[in-house]
Protein backbone atom coordinates (compact mmCIF):
# COMPACT_ATOMS: atom_id res chain seq x y z
CA UNK A 1 0.00 0.00 0.00
CA UNK A 2 3.45 2.33 0.84
CA UNK A 3 4.41 1.83 -2.46
CA UNK A 4 1.29 2.39 -4.72
CA UNK A 5 0.52 5.65 -2.46
CA UNK A 6 4.19 7.09 -3.30
CA UNK A 7 3.64 6.22 -6.91
CA UNK A 8 -0.12 8.29 -6.67
CA UNK A 9 1.71 11.34 -5.04
CA UNK A 10 4.70 11.45 -7.38
CA UNK A 11 1.80 11.66 -10.32
CA UNK A 12 0.36 13.52 -8.88
CA UNK A 13 3.70 16.11 -8.42
CA UNK A 14 4.59 15.42 -11.79
CA UNK A 15 0.95 16.47 -13.16
CA UNK A 16 0.87 19.42 -11.10
CA UNK A 17 5.09 20.48 -12.68
CA UNK A 18 3.81 19.88 -16.31
CA UNK A 19 0.48 22.04 -15.64
CA UNK A 20 0.97 25.31 -17.93
CA UNK A 21 -0.98 28.73 -18.22
CA UNK A 22 -1.49 29.77 -21.68
CA UNK A 23 -2.48 33.39 -22.71
CA UNK A 24 -3.63 33.86 -26.16
CA UNK A 25 -4.91 37.11 -28.22
CA UNK A 26 -6.39 37.53 -31.61
CA UNK A 27 -6.45 35.00 -34.47
CA UNK A 28 -7.69 31.52 -35.31
CA UNK A 29 -7.60 29.17 -32.39
CA UNK A 30 -5.63 26.48 -34.12
CA UNK A 31 -3.09 29.39 -35.57
CA UNK A 32 0.56 28.20 -33.99
CA UNK A 33 1.50 31.50 -33.97
CA UNK A 34 -1.41 33.05 -31.88
CA UNK A 35 -0.12 30.72 -29.03
CA UNK A 36 3.61 31.83 -29.24
CA UNK A 37 4.21 28.14 -30.83
CA UNK A 38 2.60 26.47 -28.23
CA UNK A 39 -0.62 25.63 -30.21
CA UNK A 40 -1.90 22.89 -27.25
CA UNK A 41 -4.82 21.33 -30.20
CA UNK A 42 -8.71 20.64 -29.07
CA UNK A 43 -7.86 19.60 -25.79
CA UNK A 44 -7.05 21.78 -22.84
CA UNK A 45 -5.58 19.00 -20.56
CA UNK A 46 -6.49 18.69 -16.51
CA UNK A 47 -4.41 21.21 -14.70
CA UNK A 48 -3.62 23.48 -17.56
CA UNK A 49 -5.09 26.83 -18.13
CA UNK A 50 -6.15 28.88 -20.98
CA UNK A 51 -7.06 32.53 -21.14
CA UNK A 52 -8.06 34.53 -23.97
CA UNK A 53 -7.26 38.20 -24.42
CA UNK A 54 -7.88 38.57 -27.82
CA UNK A 55 -10.63 38.23 -30.29
CA UNK A 56 -10.29 34.50 -31.38
CA UNK A 57 -12.63 32.38 -34.09
CA UNK A 58 -13.01 29.22 -33.23
CA UNK A 59 -12.43 26.92 -36.10
CA UNK A 60 -12.30 23.40 -34.31
CA UNK A 61 -14.64 21.95 -31.50
CA UNK A 62 -12.71 21.98 -28.70
CA UNK A 63 -13.18 20.06 -24.87
CA UNK A 64 -12.26 21.68 -21.61
CA UNK A 65 -10.39 19.41 -19.10
CA UNK A 66 -8.94 22.15 -17.18
CA UNK A 67 -9.53 26.42 -17.17
CA UNK A 68 -10.67 28.40 -19.88
CA UNK A 69 -11.38 31.73 -19.56
CA UNK A 70 -11.91 34.73 -22.12
CA UNK A 71 -11.46 37.94 -20.57
CA UNK A 72 -13.17 41.16 -20.46
CA UNK A 73 -13.54 42.66 -23.57
CA UNK A 74 -12.65 39.33 -25.17
CA UNK A 75 -14.15 37.08 -27.44
CA UNK A 76 -14.76 33.30 -28.63
CA UNK A 77 -17.14 32.98 -31.57
CA UNK A 78 -17.06 29.89 -34.20
CA UNK A 79 -19.85 27.28 -35.51
CA UNK A 80 -18.09 24.85 -33.08
CA UNK A 81 -19.06 22.74 -30.41
CA UNK A 82 -17.27 23.90 -26.78
CA UNK A 83 -17.74 20.92 -24.31
CA UNK A 84 -16.49 21.07 -20.66
CA UNK A 85 -15.55 18.28 -19.30
CA UNK A 86 -16.20 16.71 -15.52
CA UNK A 87 -13.81 18.41 -14.13
CA UNK A 88 -13.65 21.35 -16.53
CA UNK A 89 -14.39 24.78 -15.98
CA UNK A 90 -15.00 27.58 -18.58
CA UNK A 91 -15.13 31.33 -17.40
CA UNK A 92 -16.94 33.89 -19.65
CA UNK A 93 -15.61 37.45 -19.17
CA UNK A 94 -16.58 38.63 -22.70
CA UNK A 95 -18.38 37.33 -24.90
CA UNK A 96 -18.77 33.97 -26.55
CA UNK A 97 -20.83 32.56 -29.21
CA UNK A 98 -20.34 28.62 -29.96
CA UNK A 99 -22.73 25.79 -32.20
CA UNK A 100 -23.06 23.94 -29.40
CA UNK A 101 -22.25 24.17 -25.63
CA UNK A 102 -22.00 20.64 -23.46
CA UNK A 103 -21.37 21.27 -19.94
CA UNK A 104 -20.73 18.11 -17.76
CA UNK A 105 -18.42 20.29 -15.36
CA UNK A 106 -18.55 24.06 -14.52
CA UNK A 107 -19.62 26.88 -16.23
CA UNK A 108 -19.24 30.46 -14.86
CA UNK A 109 -20.85 33.28 -17.31
CA UNK A 110 -20.47 36.42 -16.24
CA UNK A 111 -21.08 38.47 -19.49
CA UNK A 112 -22.63 37.16 -23.07
CA UNK A 113 -22.63 33.17 -23.24
CA UNK A 114 -24.69 31.75 -26.53
CA UNK A 115 -25.04 28.73 -28.39
CA UNK A 116 -26.54 28.85 -31.58
CA UNK A 117 -28.28 25.26 -31.53
CA UNK A 118 -28.26 23.53 -28.07
CA UNK A 119 -26.90 23.79 -24.41
CA UNK A 120 -26.30 20.29 -22.59
CA UNK A 121 -26.06 20.75 -18.95
CA UNK A 122 -25.73 18.27 -16.46
CA UNK A 123 -22.93 19.90 -14.24
CA UNK A 124 -23.38 23.55 -12.75
CA UNK A 125 -23.83 26.89 -14.47
CA UNK A 126 -23.90 30.05 -12.29
CA UNK A 127 -25.20 32.11 -15.29
CA UNK A 128 -24.64 35.55 -13.55
CA UNK A 129 -25.85 37.63 -16.68
CA UNK A 130 -27.29 36.30 -19.94
CA UNK A 131 -27.62 32.86 -21.28
CA UNK A 132 -28.45 31.97 -25.13
CA UNK A 133 -29.86 29.25 -26.31
CA UNK A 134 -30.96 29.35 -30.42
CA UNK A 135 -32.75 25.65 -30.13
CA UNK A 136 -33.30 24.34 -26.61
CA UNK A 137 -32.11 24.23 -23.37
CA UNK A 138 -31.69 20.53 -21.84
CA UNK A 139 -30.87 20.36 -18.30
CA UNK A 140 -30.39 17.14 -17.48
CA UNK A 141 -28.89 16.55 -13.78
CA UNK A 142 -27.41 19.60 -13.60
CA UNK A 143 -27.69 22.63 -11.81
CA UNK A 144 -28.94 25.75 -13.52
CA UNK A 145 -28.12 28.67 -11.36
CA UNK A 146 -26.89 32.40 -11.25
CA UNK A 147 -26.61 35.58 -9.10
CA UNK A 148 -29.67 37.71 -11.21
CA UNK A 149 -28.64 36.32 -14.74
CA UNK A 150 -30.97 35.49 -17.57
CA UNK A 151 -31.51 31.93 -19.71
CA UNK A 152 -33.14 32.62 -23.06
CA UNK A 153 -34.17 29.83 -24.78
CA UNK A 154 -35.38 29.92 -28.46
CA UNK A 155 -37.59 26.77 -28.65
CA UNK A 156 -37.75 24.41 -25.51
CA UNK A 157 -36.44 23.80 -21.64
CA UNK A 158 -36.43 20.50 -21.15
CA UNK A 159 -35.94 19.42 -17.34
CA UNK A 160 -34.72 15.96 -15.53
CA UNK A 161 -36.21 15.10 -11.77
CA UNK A 162 -33.10 15.69 -10.52
CA UNK A 163 -32.01 18.82 -12.40
CA UNK A 164 -32.18 22.21 -10.39
CA UNK A 165 -32.82 26.01 -11.43
CA UNK A 166 -31.72 28.79 -9.71
CA UNK A 167 -34.29 30.70 -7.62
CA UNK A 168 -32.11 33.64 -8.42
CA UNK A 169 -32.61 33.58 -12.18
CA UNK A 170 -34.91 34.08 -14.93
CA UNK A 171 -35.86 31.68 -17.89
CA UNK A 172 -37.73 33.03 -21.14
CA UNK A 173 -38.76 30.21 -23.59
CA UNK A 174 -40.32 30.20 -26.88
CA UNK A 175 -42.36 27.10 -26.42
CA UNK A 176 -44.00 25.12 -23.82
CA UNK A 177 -41.58 23.87 -21.27
CA UNK A 178 -41.06 19.98 -20.09
CA UNK A 179 -40.71 19.20 -17.02
CA UNK A 180 -39.90 16.04 -14.67
CA UNK A 181 -41.70 13.56 -16.38
CA UNK A 182 -43.47 15.36 -18.69
CA UNK A 183 -42.07 13.75 -21.34
CA UNK A 184 -40.28 10.27 -22.09
CA UNK A 185 -37.16 12.62 -22.76
CA UNK A 186 -37.53 14.31 -19.58
CA UNK A 187 -37.29 10.94 -17.82
CA UNK A 188 -34.21 9.39 -19.61
CA UNK A 189 -31.08 10.25 -19.05
CA UNK A 190 -27.89 9.21 -21.32
CA UNK A 191 -24.58 9.41 -19.74
CA UNK A 192 -20.99 8.53 -21.50
CA UNK A 193 -18.05 7.27 -20.27
CA UNK A 194 -15.37 6.74 -21.49
CA UNK A 195 -12.85 3.51 -19.92
CA UNK A 196 -9.89 2.06 -21.50
CA UNK A 197 -10.18 2.85 -25.21
CA UNK A 198 -13.86 2.38 -25.44
CA UNK A 199 -16.63 4.42 -24.63
CA UNK A 200 -20.13 2.97 -22.69
CA UNK A 201 -22.93 4.18 -23.08
CA UNK A 202 -26.17 4.10 -20.09
CA UNK A 203 -29.58 5.63 -20.31
CA UNK A 204 -31.13 5.67 -16.80
CA UNK A 205 -34.58 5.14 -16.15
CA UNK A 206 -35.50 6.13 -12.25
CA UNK A 207 -39.17 6.91 -13.50
CA UNK A 208 -39.57 3.56 -15.15
CA UNK A 209 -41.32 4.83 -18.17
CA UNK A 210 -41.75 2.25 -20.61
CA UNK A 211 -39.89 1.73 -23.91
CA UNK A 212 -39.71 -1.07 -26.47
CA UNK A 213 -36.42 -0.07 -28.69
CA UNK A 214 -33.24 2.40 -28.13
CA UNK A 215 -32.07 3.42 -31.20
CA UNK A 216 -27.85 4.16 -31.06
CA UNK A 217 -26.54 6.85 -33.74
CA UNK A 218 -23.00 8.61 -33.98
CA UNK A 219 -21.59 11.22 -35.44
CA UNK A 220 -17.69 13.28 -35.72
CA UNK A 221 -19.61 16.66 -36.75
CA UNK A 222 -22.65 16.80 -34.34
CA UNK A 223 -24.93 17.05 -37.59
CA UNK A 224 -24.63 13.92 -39.67
CA UNK A 225 -25.41 10.80 -37.33
CA UNK A 226 -24.88 6.69 -38.61
CA UNK A 227 -27.40 3.98 -37.27
CA UNK A 228 -24.46 1.72 -34.96
CA UNK A 229 -27.26 -0.43 -33.15
CA UNK A 230 -30.76 -1.31 -32.48
CA UNK A 231 -31.60 -2.31 -28.47
CA UNK A 232 -34.31 -4.19 -27.82
CA UNK A 233 -33.12 -6.15 -24.64
CA UNK A 234 -34.50 -3.20 -21.88
CA UNK A 235 -33.72 -3.52 -18.62
CA UNK A 236 -36.75 -2.53 -16.12
CA UNK A 237 -34.46 -1.49 -13.47
CA UNK A 238 -33.41 2.13 -13.31
CA UNK A 239 -30.48 1.34 -15.97
CA UNK A 240 -32.86 0.89 -19.19
CA UNK A 241 -30.04 0.24 -21.05
CA UNK A 242 -26.39 -0.35 -21.87
CA UNK A 243 -23.85 -0.14 -24.75
CA UNK A 244 -20.20 -0.15 -25.14
CA UNK A 245 -18.56 1.04 -28.86
CA UNK A 246 -15.93 -0.72 -29.04
CA UNK A 247 -14.26 1.69 -32.23
CA UNK A 248 -14.25 4.72 -29.98
CA UNK A 249 -12.07 7.50 -31.61
CA UNK A 250 -9.45 9.94 -30.01
CA UNK A 251 -11.32 12.90 -32.35
CA UNK A 252 -14.33 14.50 -30.70
CA UNK A 253 -17.49 12.27 -31.16
CA UNK A 254 -21.41 12.65 -30.92
CA UNK A 255 -23.90 9.46 -29.86
CA UNK A 256 -27.48 10.32 -29.86
CA UNK A 257 -30.00 8.14 -28.64
CA UNK A 258 -33.21 7.28 -29.70
CA UNK A 259 -36.14 5.95 -26.83
CA UNK A 260 -39.04 4.62 -28.57
CA UNK A 261 -42.50 3.44 -27.08
CA UNK A 262 -44.67 0.30 -27.85
CA UNK A 263 -46.90 2.74 -30.11
CA UNK A 264 -43.71 3.79 -32.23
CA UNK A 265 -43.56 7.22 -30.74
CA UNK A 266 -39.71 8.52 -31.00
CA UNK A 267 -38.14 10.69 -28.33
CA UNK A 268 -34.66 12.01 -29.17
CA UNK A 269 -32.03 11.99 -25.82
CA UNK A 270 -29.79 15.18 -25.23
CA UNK A 271 -26.99 14.09 -27.37
CA UNK A 272 -23.68 12.98 -25.23
CA UNK A 273 -20.18 14.04 -26.66
CA UNK A 274 -16.97 12.31 -25.62
CA UNK A 275 -13.02 12.38 -26.60
CA UNK A 276 -11.15 8.74 -26.28
CA UNK A 277 -7.73 9.40 -25.04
Amino acid sequence: MKKISTLLTAIIIFSAANAKTYTVGSGKWSDASVWGGQYIGSTIGAGDVVIITGQITMNTSIVVEGTLQVEKGAGMVGMKDLVVAKNGTFVNNGNTVMKRIVNEGTINNNLIMEAMMDIDNKGAIANNNNMVAGNNLNNFGGNAAGNGGAYFVNNNVSASASSKFGSNVKVFYGSAIENGTASIGAALNLNATVKMNAVELSVSNPSKVDVSLFSIEKSTDGVNFTLVEMVSNISKSEVAMTYTDNNASNNLTYYRVKAINANGVETVLPVATVKAS
